[in-house]
């Protein structure tokens, strides 16, 4: 059976050093001259047609990605999502045809899984779901600086925005076995938390070294790990490395969240 992994995650939490390590394993992320800023160093792993896909998917549910809103499986269960899958049917094979093994890398996969499941899965794919997520003050120092995506927004919109990826990851993904990698421990042991992902998927073991080696730690800005002060974000981290966070924390922190619109 073919394999896919898909890397959930907050930007700035991880999820670009995770993919660089997959592919060290021989996972495959597609052409990289599809990815968004081609050439930059660290690579992000993104290919511009999945971004631009996952766009127009949040577009057909009547957001942007830049907006707070909580989705739920039922919102792609209806006949408009019949294209949709066609086309996504159709760039997967370009990208890949019969590879064995691909990756697919991008933060919005938290707000629009149920189609892409749905796709893959119809394909022939088994589906690995990774986590990758970072403690909420090191996100929001890290995200705050990308400034000039965020007009506008405050700590409490940057803060909400990291739960609000997080929390509907575990929703969606929750009758998968998802493994979570907390950006922190990689930075600190990559060598240890390499080798345990490696076993966790059953990849090659003889390759951890040269996985491992790809977590450059001067890349490793904004390391501040303390509390935000904020106690939902910081029980919810807490619950992330604990990793106890469940479908139903989504569903309530949604319908409060919607209780009080």
């Amino acid at each position: 059976m073919k394999t896919a992994f898909l890397i959930f995650g907050a930007q700035r939490s991880g999820t670009s050093v995770t993919s660089h390590i997959l592919s060290e394993f021989g996972v495959n992320f597609g052409s990289d001259q599809h990815f968004i800023q081609g050439g930059h160093n660290p690579i992000f792993f993104e290919l511009k047609w999945v971004n631009d896909a996952n766009n127009q998917l949040i577009q057909t549910l009547g957001y942007r990605y830049s907006d707070f809103f909580l989705p739920i499986e039922q919102d792609f269960e209806d006949d408009r999502w019949l294209e949709p899958e066609e086309n996504l049917q159709t760039k997967i094979a370009q990208e890949w045809g019969e590879t064995a093994m691909i990756g697919l890398k991008d933060p919005r996969f938290s707000l629009t899984f149920p189609l892409w499941q749905r796709v893959l899965s119809n394909a022939g794919y088994q589906l690995n779901i990774i986590l990758a997520f970072r403690s909420p003050s090191s996100f929001l120092k890290s995200n705050q600086a990308l400034f000039y995506n965020w007009e506008g927004w405050d700590v409490d919109r940057h803060l909400r925005f990291w739960l609000q990826l997080n929390l509907a990851a575990t929703y969606f993904t929750r009758d998968l076995p998802v493994y979570f990698l907390c950006y922190e421990d990689l930075m600190n042991n990559p060598g240890k938390e390499t080798e345990q992902l490696a076993q966790h998927f059953g990849l090659d073991l003889s390759l951890v070294d040269r996985a491992a080696a790809v977590v450059d730690r001067s890349h490793y800005h904004h390391q501040t790990t303390t509390e935000t002060g904020v106690a939902l974000i910081d029980e919810y981290y807490q619950r992330l490395r604990s990793r106890t966070v469940s479908a139903d924390d989504y569903l309530s922190y949604r319908n409060t969240t919607l209780s009080l619109a």
